[in-house]
């Protein structure tokens, strides 16, 4: 810590930033409407696979001790994180990229109520991570 002026203006714009991002992560009904959580569909459209290769997925991801779902009844909740970083271990970078540009997709079609066809070029979406 240090006293000049600048510095702290700094740190203090960087702690109230933090502040604002740890306020937006509201709880697991936020985490859907924000596709932080995904539902078991949802993430079958973002890996590209039908959804019980999903949930082969979140099941071999749970006994290796790295879950990236949790199973809710007979349906899987995926973290799209975790999803997307086990795309990552399994596919590569590239297959991430797929990954996410189909998340992009999705959430213009859930935004706008279209067609994920009619979609030219998805805009970007940040998503804020609450660690």
């Amino acid at each position: 810590m240090t006293d000049s002026p600048k510095t702290l203006a700094a740190e203090l714009a960087a702690f109230i930033e933090r502040v604002s991002q740890m306020a937006n992560c509201g709880d697991a009904i936020d985490q859907l409407a924000r596709f932080q959580l995904l539902r078991s569909e949802d993430a079958a459209l973002v890996g590209g696979r039908d959804a019980s290769t999903l949930a082969r997925w979140a099941a071999a991801a749970e006994d290796e001790g790295t879950p990236i779902a949790i199973k809710v009844g007979t349906s899987w909740l995926f973290v799209t994180s975790r999803l997307l970083g086990y795309i990552e271990l399994a596919s590569g970078l590239y297959g991430r990229r797929e990954a996410e540009t189909r998340l992009r997709k999705l959430i213009e079609m859930r935004a706008g109520g279209q067609n994920p066809n009619q979609i030219a070029r998805p805009r970007a979406r940040q998503i804020i991570s609450c660690d």
